[in-house]
């Protein structure tokens, strides 16, 4: 139920004379952390280290890769005469078989010509899992 609205003027509340007393801001909402600027510097700071760090990493692991590849350079004429050596080892096999399934057919002869028409060198197809030619 409601109360019948009187005739009279409305009273409004007003602050007190002189008003109202100062909040003290400082003491209610104190300084919390580093300022904005402080932070800003100090992430600028880190980051900047941090891109520091991968560019001294990528200068590690290009040095490594140099002489990486430096050593194998210096090996590859190595490596190069053990894969010639194996190779004509196996070429040895392959012509003292093929000598010896060719040898009851009339006309044929090892140096009868080449296989291929040009000058070039052609290593012969060699199957690296062939174990038949040992």
């Amino acid at each position: 139920m409601s109360v019948k609205p009187s005739n009279l003027p409305p009273i409004q509340e007003m602050p007190p004379s002189g008003g109202f007393r100062k909040v003290d801001v400082a003491r209610i909402f104190p300084t919390r952390g580093p300022k904005g600027w402080q932070l800003w510097a100090g992430s600028s700071l880190v980051i900047a280290y941090g891109f520091y760090k991968v560019g001294q990493t990528n200068q590690q692991k290009n040095q490594q890769k140099y002489l990486e590849r430096k050593a194998r350079y210096a090996i590859a004429p190595v490596l190069q005469a053990e894969a010639d050596r194996v190779y004509a080892e196996r070429e040895l096999v392959n012509l003292k078989k093929e000598q010896d399934i060719m040898k009851g057919v009339q006309g044929w002869n090892k140096s009868s010509g080449k296989a291929y028409y040009s000058d070039r060198f052609m290593p012969r197809a060699i199957d690296v899992f062939d174990t038949q030619s040992k």
